[in-house]
């Protein structure tokens, strides 16, 4: 082969080489992109189901969020409180103005007696560390009140409806949110968010084994005023 010919492979070699790497540069950059941040072993989890809620009530928070610089999808309205109107408590995952992290954030919204609806507080829900308290006194003055949404939801993750399925048999029965985190161990445990229906909003906590057997391993109350932003 000539001098000629050999400056002429190697050059195109370079082209080549020049344009495959960066393209293996932002498909590795793609898939870590879609990785779920982990948080003392526990990964959040990025997808769930929407709970169906009344058109007054979706439209409540897209109303509040539009023009924020909010990223927020709405999962479930979890809570509300009379006051001097009411405020809405919501579920949402995504990110929010200033944040570029996704996570789980409370966002609470008053509105008032005459429908004017304003953003009081977005709290950050830290899956290693969820408040909790005692439940919450029904009927109560000034007491938050957990949203019957009056459709059960279903965890998009198969298996940890199953596992969740196969603890769900308590004298509280829970009706699931959202499922916030896993966390792998020899199986994997599960954390999510759910309605009891003694009215209560808990964290949920079970674990699968290897051989998919199932058990719960905590169910508490959330505190969720400590979430309202006030």
């Amino acid at each position: 082969m000539s001098k000629t010919s050999l400056i002429i492979a190697g050059l195109i070699c370079t082209v080549v080489i020049a344009f495959i790497i960066p393209g293996f540069k932002s498909n590795a950059a793609s898939n870590e992109s879609k990785q779920s941040p982990t948080l003392g072993g526990w990964s959040l989890v990025e997808e769930n189901n929407t709970a169906m809620l009344e058109e007054d009530d979706a439209n409540r928070i897209q109303t509040a969020l539009k023009g924020s610089g909010s990223n927020l999808e709405l999962l479930d309205l979890v809570a509300t409180q009379v006051v001097a109107g009411v405020n809405y408590m919501y579920l949402t995952y995504g990110t929010p103005a200033g944040k570029t992290v996704p996570g789980y954030y409370f966002v609470t919204i008053y509105e008032d007696l005459k429908g004017n609806c304003t953003i009081i507080g977005t709290t950050p829900v830290d899956v290693t560390d969820i408040q909790t308290g005692t439940p919450l006194g029904q009927g109560a003055t000034g007491a938050w009140a957990v949203y019957e949404s009056g459709k059960a939801c279903m965890f998009a993750d198969q298996n940890a409806q199953a596992s969740f399925d196969a603890i769900n048999n308590r004298s509280v029965m829970y009706n699931p949110v959202a499922l916030l985190a896993t966390q792998l161990v020899s199986g994997t445990n599960y954390k999510a968010l759910c309605k009891g229906n003694d009215m209560n909003l808990y964290v949920v906590t079970w674990y699968r084994d290897l051989k998919g057997n199932s058990s719960l391993t905590s169910a508490k109350c959330v505190n969720i005023g400590a979430y309202s932003g006030r």
